[in-house]
């Protein structure tokens, strides 16, 4: 304790500013990897409703990986159709065009609307279940001090942040700093009869008496996930360069009174009086985007949100969708905003700070990707930060975070400047276009694979291992490529005969996945090859001569942070799994054989879903199978042929600490 200002002074691993979906996932990736971390956040409570709502397909895929993604399939609204409405030839709107993805069989999972506040509470239940790492609500930072001298040394704590705990007045403020200016239709929707079980208990336990108290903290790592306005990003003196429209949208999530027939659909309504984006939710909500104001052009002041009211929205919303009616009279939440494109020039300072989300990059929230994106770089960071301060991953993978997320964040800004126009009379040739819901249609395709996450476009790195000579795709596996997601299977279980989805069995823990796809097992000759790469796998390691034992285990969680999985393409009756060699099929003493590490691409007849396809979705030869490395966030990191062990193990030397070696340095 510190005798003259009375404050005291704790050390740990991960520091993280700010407990919204990024924060949370971030403090996720500590959980599971049990690496010692703290999380604050200035808000006396959670999101309780409002906020974001679209969860798009890659981000649902990595739920399922987190085990999270039952509950939000039980509570949200799947968009798999959108209705664009435009003037007729009377000049009253009518049903122009209608869209459904081409691509919705690429993923199990469609995309999805449900409130920020439930996916919080989902990751929340997650983090729970795997550590004691509680969220320090009421809690802002108030200096950062950073020495980059000390990056060198791992054991080091470089970082130093003083925290100040808000009286329960301040808490209160942070949690909704809008609340007098806004009417009392909406009373911010924090009343009983629209929160659930937990929100609530989440909501009547804030308000426990606070001490106001001051605390030095002092971390390896920080990373910050506060916002738009982040506090982490103005200390370290990194901007946000972009620049703002002068147009002003209202979003207010209402249970409608209309008989405007597509009210239950998403999508677009325009007519001469303007543009309304249609979202359909939860709880039979409907969020409405609508514009409200036009500022000055080339203002730098910010509006007055207290000029906008949910009353001024609902006329707008009227003046566009007549002849149809138009009332609610229950408001769930509503806010305004002003678009803008914004994104930071680095998302890192030094070797130990990290950004991620709304604090490094910012756009139109009509996109419906800002939630996904937030959460998706805080998946990316998080597990990396984890793996490194757990001692298992070399720190140099912490530099593949800036120029994997950075240049999906500016094709994200590229994205909102080719939608955004569509809304407003704002000049540009979308605007323009005398088909505005043809134009609709057109950008929504351009987009698509990097919207849904269906690509990821992430380069050459330690993590991403790339053929020489200018070959992007392995002549072994055409679809499989390094640095893109791992397309999604059902596969049937050789043991049990079940099926189940890949990205469920790949669950986000921490290890990488080293995927033998073992090819038809029937065939002599490839049944050689398999138990010649068990052999070599054996042989490639520190102790007891099996590369399960090459490298440092994740401390208290797994023995060795990889774990094979075996997939062949051999009918399911007609293969063994003891047919497999003993490396890739282990023997507990007391759990006993690992049934769960050989699957097959079969079809069971009774599950159309698992339609025994799965190798030529991933391009791969049904004889000779493939090795293929997956990272822990699902990632494909390096693939190669069977016999390519050499190769692989060099891949995971760079990423992986040997096990009983000294811990690099930066």
């Amino acid at each position: 304790m510190n005798e003259e200002n009375n404050t005291s002074e704790s050390h740990t691993d991960v520091l993280i500013v700010g407990a919204g979906p990024s924060g949370l996932m971030t403090a996720y990736w500590m959980a599971r990897c049990g690496v010692r971390a703290r999380i604050i956040d200035k808000r006396g409570t959670k999101v309780m409703n409002g906020h974001a709502d679209g969860l798009r397909m890659r981000t649902l895929e990595l739920f399922d990986s987190m085990g999270i993604q039952h509950r939000v399939s039980h509570e949200g609204f799947v968009t798999a159709y959108a209705a664009f409405w435009a003037p007729g030839e009377d000049g009253i709107p009518i049903r122009q065009n209608t869209y459904t993805s081409a691509k919705i069989n690429e993923s199990p999972l469609n995309n999805m609307l449900l409130s920020q506040g439930r996916i919080e509470q989902f990751i929340l239940d997650s983090i729970q279940e795997h550590s004691d790492i509680q969220v320090e609500r009421g809690v802002i930072a108030e200096s950062l001090e950073y020495d980059e001298q000390q990056d060198g040394n791992l054991e080091a704590y470089p970082i130093t942040v003083k925290l100040r705990t808000l009286s329960d007045e301040e808490a209160s403020l942070a949690t909704d700093p809008e609340n007098k200016s806004k009417s009392q239709v909406a009373r911010n929707g924090l009343y009983r009869s629209n929160l659930t079980a937990d929100d609530w208990d989440d909501l009547i336990h804030r308000s426990k008496a606070r001490q106001a108290k001051t605390e030095i903290v002092k971390a390896k790592y920080l990373i910050g996930c506060d916002g738009a306005h982040s506090w982490t990003r103005k200390q370290l003196n990194i901007p946000l360069e972009g620049s703002s429209t002068d147009h002003i949208w209202g979003v207010i999530d209402i249970i409608p009174i209309t008989n405007f027939p597509d009210i239950r659909r998403l999508g677009t309504v325009t007519n001469a009086s303007g543009t309304i984006l249609v979202i359909p939710r939860e709880r039979n909500l409907v969020r409405l985007y609508v514009p409200v104001q036009v500022v000055e052009a080339g203002t730098t002041r910010r509006f007055d949100r207290s000029t906008i009211t949910p009353e001024m929205i609902r006329t707008r919303v009227r003046e566009i969708l007549t002849p149809y009616t138009f009332d609610f009279q229950i408001c769930d939440w509503w806010t305004a905003y002003q678009v803008g494109q914004r994104i930071a020039p680095t998302f890192t300072k030094g070797n130990r700070i990290f950004l991620a989300g709304d604090a490094v990059h910012t756009h139109s929230p009509k996109v419906g990707l800002g939630m996904n994106m937030s959460m998706q770089d805080s998946f990316n960071v998080g597990w990396k930060v984890a793996l490194v301060a757990a001692g298992v991953a070399h720190p140099s993978i912490l530099s593949t975070y800036h120029p994997e997320r950075h240049r999906l964040a500016e094709m994200l800004l590229d994205y909102d400047r080719h939608w955004s126009p569509l809304f407003t009379e704002m000049k540009s040739e979308a605007a323009e276009s005398p088909d505005k819901t043809q134009t609709m249609i057109k950008v929504t395709e351009l987009f698509e694979d990097f919207a849904d996450g269906l690509k990821a476009f992430y380069g050459a790195s330690s993590l991403v291992w790339k053929p020489e000579g200018g070959e992007e795709v392995p002549a072994v596996a055409r679809c499989l490529i390094p640095g893109e997601r791992f397309p999604p299977a059902k596969l049937r279980n050789q043991a049990e005969g079940g099926t189940h989805w890949t990205m469920r069995l790949m669950k986000s823990d921490g290890r990488f996945r080293v995927v033998i796809l073992a090819g038809d097992m029937r065939k002599y000759e490839q049944k050689q090859r398999v138990h010649t790469l068990g052999h070599l796998l054996a042989g490639h390691g520190a102790v007891n001569g099996s590369l399960m034992r090459r490298y440092a285990p994740i401390p208290g969680r797994f023995d060795s942070p990889l774990d094979l999985m075996t997939i062949h393409s051999a009918p399911w009756a007609q293969a063994e799994f003891f047919d497999f060699p003993d490396i890739l099929r282990p023997l507990d003493p007391v759990m006993g054989w690992a049934y769960g590490k050989i699957w097959c691409d079969d079809a069971p007849g009774w599950d159309r879903y698992c339609d025994g396809r799965a190798y030529e979705t991933w391009g791969v030869d049904r004889t000779r199978g493939a090795l293929v490395v997956i990272r822990p966030d699902q990632y494909i990191g390096w693939v190669g042929e069977l016999e390519n062990v050499d190769q692989m193990v060099r891949y995971l030397d760079g990423v992986l600490v040997r096990a009983g070696n000294a811990r690099p340095k930066l």
